[in-house]
């Protein structure tokens, strides 16, 4: 079982029956409400923990995105949703489990232990793809040996699509993924993002973020070349 389990949201005696239970299963707890935290990126986790997100009389939208960014750190999520709508969550983005009412103590250990375990086994800190090196602890990108600097959003573009070669991202899901369901911008908003990221990654003898006309963008590694030939480790989080 986790060292430490962290309980997003809970603050209902319905919730507060399952916190029971679980210190029952011998489940160290400690909680964290909503409205405590203003910036999920910045929660210094510690490692073998597992985020339980209670999506119960919560606003779905609000718990979906907590999810996305807490998974999309590294740390394995059991989000316990009061019916089943999975819409929103990202679950390329780090690893997600879910549990609808009406849930028992057993069934959440065992969906924790569950997303633990596969957290454990799939756990990677680099991305590589041809000359392309993204770390995900550090935020640090290089392409051909070099480093590039990049935004935040313009990363976790990147991240997402060098995560999933070949697969093409529709506009509206891009928008969701790294802007949430929150944003009420349009779609525009992508494009700019990836043409800026084109322009400091791509040149004309290659071409990094396809465009799948009138559909969206896809990921084409840059080749490797024998002077910056490295090992591809496998890419964990697009694994489904």
């Amino acid at each position: 079982m986790p060292d430490l389990l962290l309980l997003y949201g809970f603050n209902d005696p319905e919730s507060e029956i399952l916190m029971q239970g679980l210190l029952e299963e011998n489940i160290a707890l400690a909680t964290l409400h909503y409205d405590e935290v203003q910036d999920y990126s910045d929660l210094n986790i510690p490692n073998d923990t597992v985020a339980l997100v209670w999506c119960i009389g919560k606003t779905t939208a609000h718990a979906v995105s907590i999810s996305n960014k807490i998974a999309s750190a590294g740390t394995p999520v059991v989000a316990i949703m009061e019916k089943p709508v999975t819409r929103g969550f990202d679950f390329y983005a780090g690893f997600i489990e879910l549990c609808f009412n009406p849930h028992s103590v057993h069934e959440v250990t065992a969906r924790i232990n569950t997303v633990q375990a596969r957290s454990n086994i799939k756990t990677r800190t680099i991305i590589v793809q041809g000359n392309l090196s993204i770390d995900i602890h550090s935020f640090a990108v290089t392409l051909n040996g070099k480093n590039i600097e990049l935004t935040y959003k313009e990363y976790e573009l990147l991240k997402l699509f060098a995560s999933n070669p070949g697969r093409v991202f529709r506009r509206e899901e891009i928008l969701n993924r790294i802007w949430g369901d929150d944003y009420y911008g349009g779609t525009r908003t992508v494009d700019v993002h990836v043409r800026r990221l084109r322009s400091k990654l791509e040149d004309l003898s290659h071409t990094i973020i396809e465009t799948m006309w009138r559909v969206g963008y896809r990921f084409s590694a840059p080749e490797r070349t024998s002077a910056n030939a490295t090992p591809t480790h496998h890419i964990s989080h697009s694994e489904a």
